[in-house]
């Protein structure tokens, strides 16, 4: 269950800065389709980040005992 939990609350982030970074391209002047393929691009290397900084975490935490 905490797997699951965790999926969705990557998800419902993902979903909302989909949604915030979809309306700021589109108000800078992006047709819709644009906007979205950018703010796409934008979030898989947000969430790789965050991904990334989570994983180091655990690393330097739970690996060096």
């Amino acid at each position: 269950m905490g797997r699951v939990m965790a999926k969705n609350l990557w998800q419902k982030e993902r979903n909302h800065l989909f949604r915030d970074l979809t309306r700021q391209y589109s108000e800078e002047g992006y047709t819709a389709k644009e906007a979205k393929k950018l703010a796409k691009e934008e979030i898989n290397e947000i969430m790789e980040d965050k991904e990334n900084f989570i994983d180091n975490l655990w690393e330097e935490t739970f690996d060096e005992r």
